[in-house]
């Protein structure tokens, strides 16, 4: 979960304008990037008068027809709910949009991805739950008439210490950050397998992965080889930067490694997120004049991945 600036909303006129920019066909028209990254949208999605991007955590739905994104909207005056999920959807060819999700708005709602058959989506939210004092996992199913209602995923995946960016595999487990005690740093990932509605068997992801450091924005990959993740390490001058590790077993990882200079930079990397058939990765760079929504191509971890594995 990224930091912005402060929001703004968005006057109808700009909205019209942006529809005008947008193009009728996946990721908004846009040439798939290579192994450079590009900004992706001009590097943000909600049109500001200052220039602020104040927009992360992209994910696009499989059928290519829907993308949320989460969105800073505190101002001082209305420093809640803090963040908002926001939506665009392709209608009649067209890309419509950004409004606010049909169940954001009332609360502090964030850091949302796709299941990879589409039906599902989870996200971080800080709707009151006995016992719980900041944001927890919920999710919301695909219905005919819209999405439903969020669900609360419960008390074996969720505690009163904070869970926060779900990301779910072809396998049905769900990845998070969690501040729960007993792991390694403050902030650990966790892996929960999902079966019959319920969220079990919740694993810590190893010191290969974690460390004293803190980790976050994780997103596994749909077929759980490997996980990307944020974290702010001596060894790249305490910058957050975006890492991978390969799982090579049963929740057995390969050592943590930055994902190269195509992604970090000095100007900080966040929000990573990753399409249905795992072929981009969208991330955001945090600093002024970098500031904004990039994407590039996955092929870029081909050279990381270890040798028997690929």
């Amino acid at each position: 979960m990224t930091k912005p600036l402060l929001s703004f909303l968005v006057p109808m006129v700009m909205l019209c304008h942006l529809h005008s920019q947008v193009k009728k066909d996946n990721y908004f028209g846009q040439k798939p990037p290579g192994l450079k990254a590009e900004l992706f949208h001009d590097g943000k999605l909600v049109l500001h008068p200052k220039g602020e991007n104040r927009s992360f955590n992209v994910s696009f739905s499989p059928d290519g027809k829907e993308m949320f994104f989460s969105y800073y909207k505190a101002t001082e005056k209305n420093p809640d709910p803090t963040y908002e999920i926001k939506t665009f959807k392709l209608v009649n060819g067209k890309w419509i949009g950004p409004v606010t999700a049909s169940f954001s708005g009332k609360y502090s709602d964030v850091d949302i991805n796709f299941s990879p058959d589409g039906n599902y989506v989870f996200f971080a939210s800080d709707r009151p739950q006995p016992n719980s004092a900041g944001l927890d996992i919920y999710y919301a199913i695909k219905t005919e008439g819209g999405w439903s209602e969020p669900m609360y995923a419960g008390t074996d995946i969720n505690t009163n210490e904070g869970e926060v960016y779900p990301s779910v595999s072809k396998n049905r487990n769900v990845f998070f950050r969690s501040t729960r005690p007993g792991g390694y740093g403050d902030d650990d990932l966790y892996r929960a397998e999902w079966v019959n509605g319920n969220f079990i068997n919740v694993k810590n992801l190893g010191p290969n992965v974690n460390s004293v450091y803190g980790e976050s924005n994780s997103v596994i990959a749909p077929d759980e080889s490997y996980i990307l993740f944020c974290t702010s390490r001596p060894e790249n001058d305490n910058i957050q930067q975006i890492y991978i590790s390969f799982q090579i077993g049963e929740n057995i990882w390969t050592k943590a490694t930055p994902v190269g200079a195509e992604v970090n930079t000095k100007a900080g990397s966040s929000a990573p997120t990753l399409t249905a058939d795992g072929k981009y990765l969208f991330f955001k760079k945090v600093k002024e004049p970098y500031r904004g929504i990039y994407w590039i191509s996955t092929e870029i971890f081909e050279k990381l991945r270890p040798l028997n594995k690929q």
